[in-house]
């Protein structure tokens, strides 16, 4: 969609938290080259109903009916509050289908895949799986530095040691309840991620992170094939040493909106849903050496800003090296350090220029330090180098500027648009004319390393 600076241009909008959205104030005399939506088209409009076709139509032959019977366990892994899957919609259709099969309550376990992200209290379990699942089933959330809570299956052919969550490895069956969206590291999430590393120890996680570095661009894995992927192959291999498993599995729009769902081997669904998600999600192919500025909204992202990052390093293929990356971040103040502590993000800050200065120059240091060490948050790093290291990288969140000022390193942070727009042509001094493409829902958006 190419809008000429010479004509009156639409306003554009992107989403701004529930039922809200925001005016982009773009200077007039900008070029939007492009704005790119995700394809939203023919979502499901019941999805109990549709979850209890997936159930009984099964991807790989792999039917819930045909593998339970009374006295065995299972263990349901769901993905945790960062995304928006329907886990409380689609918990009471499986587990009523595991009760009339045979089971007891006692002889199923909730465990959310939390992986590097904050454990999950009490408090957020009921939000996540309903107080009825809470009331009735043990929920877990998985302490990923503690060895003692896990099993030691092995190792990998490609080197990775896999440490499951016991009542995960123990069980008989493993349900898992996920979405899949794109990912810079394994194409994209869902499938077997829940476990690996959403459930493993932190040795594990790291080890896995490290197959999806991606050489020379943390961005290049965005959006690959399974079997081109060297962190999901490492995952699929870590499976194999588990027992039977069963992914349901989601296409999302927005909160509230399912495009697809998907049961059975975790192979197969995952293979069909990436293809789906990369047909409606990946952006055109358009030269990046003609764009100046990406824009990106991080809808449907909920409010955290530094899972909202990511949705820079989707889109940071779409412009050319030495331009600028815009974030327009709605952000729940609740949820401002759900990734990163508070005392960590203000420390950031308060560094100044020099912490600035450190973090663009002295990344490539501290990526190689990490890689040597084999440092769980290697793969931080490199996203963090990655993002700054050639782009100006400019943030519109007013929480988030409220909570630390107007720095992050050598992020900037912003309250008020025009003065974002006006640092944006001052880092693009010899163009009167910018050329920037949009991305309004950034999160589901991504462009591809070509």
């Amino acid at each position: 969609m190419t809008t000429p600076s010479t004509e009156t241009r639409p306003a554009i909008s992107l989403p701004w938290g529930p039922g809200s959205s925001l005016n982009l104030e773009i200077p007039d005399s900008w070029n939007v080259a492009d704005i790119t939506r995700p394809d939203l088209s023919n979502p499901l409009d019941d999805y109990t109903a549709a979850l209890h076709r997936a159930l009984d139509e099964p991807e790989g032959g792999l039917k819930i009916d045909s593998v339970v019977r009374n006295g065995l366990t299972v263990a349901i892994v769901v993905d945790d509050p960062t995304r928006w899957t329907p886990v409380r919609e689609a918990l009471p259709v499986l587990l009523d289908r595991l009760q009339g099969l045979g089971l007891r309550s006692e002889d199923v376990t909730i465990s959310v895949g939390v992986g590097r992200h904050h454990a999950v209290d009490a408090e957020t379990m009921r939000l996540r799986v309903g107080d009825a699942v809470v009331d009735a089933h043990q929920c877990f959330s998985p302490p990923v530095d503690d060895l003692s809570e896990y099993d030691d299956l092995g190792t990998t052919p490609e080197g990775v040691p896999v440490r499951v969550f016991r009542p995960v490895a123990r069980a008989d069956l493993r349900i898992m309840i996920g979405s899949v969206l794109p990912h810079l590291q394994a194409g994209f999430g869902g499938g077997y991620k829940l476990i690996f590393p959403g459930t493993s120890h932190r040795s594990t996680l790291g080890a896995l992170h490290r197959k999806g570095l991606g050489g020379d661009q943390a961005g290049r894995l965005l959006g690959s094939d399974a079997g081109e992927n060297p962190m999901r192959r490492a995952i699929r291999s870590a499976a194999a040493k588990l027992g039977p498993c069963v992914s349901i599995s989601h296409l999302l729009g927005p909160p509230g909106t399912v495009l697809h769902v998907a049961s059975g081997h975790p192979d197969p669904v995952q293979d069909r849903l990436a293809l789906e998600a990369r047909r409606r999600f990946r952006a055109p192919d358009l030269n990046p050496s003609d764009v100046d500025v990406v824009v990106a909204g991080n809808d449907p992202w909920p409010g955290d800003p530094m899972m909202s990052f990511k949705v820079l390093l989707q889109h940071r293929a779409a412009g050319r090296p030495g331009g600028v990356l815009a974030g327009f971040f709605w952000t729940d103040p609740e949820a401002i350090d759900r990734s990163v502590p508070m005392p960590v993000l203000r420390g950031i800050a308060a560094t100044g220029f020099a912490g600035g200065w450190f973090l663009r120059r002295g990344l490539a240091v501290a990526d190689r330090v990490v890689s040597a060490l084999h440092v769980p948050s290697e793969f931080l790093i490199r996203w963090a180098r990655e993002l700054v290291v050639d782009r100006t990288v400019l943030v519109y969140s007013p929480p988030l500027f409220q909570a630390i000022g107007s720095h992050l390193g050598p992020i900037r942070l912003f309250d008020d648009q025009s003065q974002l727009w006006e640092a944006a042509e001052a880092a693009l001094p010899r163009i009167n004319a910018p050329r920037c493409r949009v991305f309004p829902q950034g999160g589901l958006t991504y462009c591809a390393v070509v």
